[in-house]
């Protein structure tokens, strides 16, 4: 704690992302950072920007609930609850409750590894603003919102990198064009920051699902950057503690995997904030760690090479922290090519990965001698999340196809629950398939409060299956009282029900959803 007195940015970085000794050392220097040193802003580097509006409201207004909101911090819903940082956003709570509003602490994500939330972002606050898109880009923005991951492969290989940011740039300029008079209440500026990182977003996603390689760029990182900068202009003050992968917080490079990088997090940060920033890396001799749903709990791997295992060889202690820059011979060894473990939600990483320049990367190496797997519990609450899902007839589709569209025609009803959550609403969507399976396309359309939808949509070459959908999330009740298709009226007992915390009845050509109370499905 002496070491960290006057800095402004504490990184703590993790050698896996699934253990457990690394998430409780996070959480107790935090709270002492907290408590000693006025810090006031906690960062979840990898967690999303907009997706953590909802855990920040949690944390600084009382509103919602920590469980939810932490289970929605990534780019998609999580199964489980991790736990570490569920029970420090609940002691960060109670701690801000003695705390003026302007003095409480915050705690959000910065990353940018799914559109999703900040399209939904944008089209909320142009909504808000009464800002007018052309109907080409609200559209793009509207499929970003309602995609499902798994078509997000598919989605990124049926529109140019190209084309998808001159559509982000015509929602720039729309919203810097808008006559709002730049007064904007705190979560509209949190919405129009999220526009801000769809770029990166759209970058990532090309990259990650496209290319299936990482570029030289580090899209993420910078989205990364420009977040933390937000809070601080938006926070004038703010000392922030913040949270990633080891190979993110490095202020040169340390893993030799990340050399042909061009700036991680870690560089961006000592670049713009000098000596103000202070990087710990962290590093385990043996044990296990989470390694992701499809891995499961996997082994640290050992190597006599590796810094874990040099340690652990000299000293007893379970944990404890080595300045890697105390001594010269220290530096020197450290700046040696050695290796070091790297572990990420993936398992094809489980192997020591070689490093260079450690001591010029971090200030600091925090060593556990032994990981357990990061604590992960059921939930209590289920999501409020829905898909009612329909295949057209192929008769219906067959006829389609000779007129070359599909005019959908829908009656409905919504309420939401009103949360800070993103995707919070529904949507209708059409995926087309050709015969061998493969989605040739994708629209979607958001459903307002009452809905007389009547809408004409193209029908992709080669479609012979269609998927129509009413999917959402948070959504307080939603009933469905009409559809036709090409002006035949569809069944609406033919919608199959997949979700959790509904109740789904279909009654005198009315389909009701419902939200059904806490702990009953």
């Amino acid at each position: 704690m002496e070491k960290l007195k006057g800095k402004r940015i504490v990184g703590l970085g993790e050698a896996t992302h699934g253990t457990a000794e690394f998430e409780q050392l996070f959480s107790r220097l935090s709270k002492s950072l907290i408590l000693e040193q006025g810090f006031n802003v906690v960062v979840l580097a990898e967690a999303n920007f907009y997706d953590t509006r909802a855990l920040n409201d949690y944390i600084v207004h009382g509103k919602g609930d920590a469980e939810t909101a932490i289970r929605y911090m990534r780019h998609s819903p999580a199964a489980f609850v991790e736990e570490e940082f569920r029970e420090l956003a609940e002691w960060i709570r109670v701690c801000n409750e003695s705390r003026p509003a302007e003095e409480r602490v915050w705690m959000l994500g910065v990353d940018a590894m799914s559109p999703r939330g900040a399209a939904y972002d944008a089209l909320r606050l142009c909504q808000e603003l009464n800002v007018e898109l052309p109907e080409e880009v609200r559209q793009y923005l509207t499929e970003l919102t309602a995609l499902p991951e798994p078509m997000f492969e598919s989605f990124a290989s049926r529109i140019t990198l190209s084309s998808a940011l001159a559509k982000v740039a015509v929602l720039r300029q729309a919203l810097q064009q808008a006559e709002y008079g730049g007064k904007l209440s705190d979560e509209q500026r949190w919405l129009l920051q999220s526009t801000v990182t769809l770029e990166h977003a759209i970058c990532f996603l090309s990259d990650h699902y496209l290319h299936k390689k990482w570029s030289d760029r580090q899209f993420r990182d910078e989205a990364m950057l420009a977040n933390i900068q937000w809070v601080e202009k938006t926070r004038p003050g703010a000392k922030m503690v913040v949270y990633a992968h080891n190979a993110h917080l490095e202020k040169n490079v340390g893993y030799k995997l990340t050399q042909s990088y061009k700036a991680r997090l870690g560089k961006l940060l000592h670049n713009t904030y000098g000596e103000d920033f202070y990087a710990i890396c962290t590093e385990v001799k043996s044990g296990t760690y989470w390694a992701g749903n499809d891995d499961g709990e996997v082994s640290v791997p050992e190597k006599t090479s590796k810094i874990g295992q040099v340690v652990g060889t000299v000293v007893d202690a379970p944990i404890g922290l080595l300045e890697l820059n105390a001594t010269p011979s220290l530096t020197k060894y450290f700046n040696s090519p050695l290796t070091m473990t790297f572990g990420v939600l993936l398992g094809s990483n489980n192997s020591p990965t070689g490093t260079v320049n450690l001591a010029t990367a971090f200030d600091a190496l925090l060593y556990v001698r032994e990981s357990t797997p990061k604590l992960r519990t059921k939930p209590e609450t289920e999501l409020k999340q829905f898909s009612l899902n329909l295949n057209l007839s192929p008769e219906l589709v067959k006829s389609a196809g000779k007129q070359g569209k599909l005019m959908v025609n829908l009656n409905s009803t919504l309420a939401t629950i009103g949360t800070s959550l993103s995707n919070e609403g529904a949507f209708l969507g059409l995926l087309f398939v050709d015969g061998q399976k493969n989605v040739v396309g994708y629209r979607a359309v958001q459903l307002t409060g009452n809905s007389g939808l009547l809408q004409t949509f193209p029908l992709p070459a080669r479609t012979e299956n269609v998927l129509l959908t009413v999917s959402g999330n948070n959504v307080k009740d939603l009933t469905i009282e009409h559809l036709a298709v090409n002006g035949i009226d569809i069944t609406l007992e033919e919608f199959k029900y997949f979700g959790e915390g509904y109740s789904s009845t279909t009654e005198k050509s009315r389909l009701t959803l419902k939200e059904t109370a806490k702990g009953s499905s």
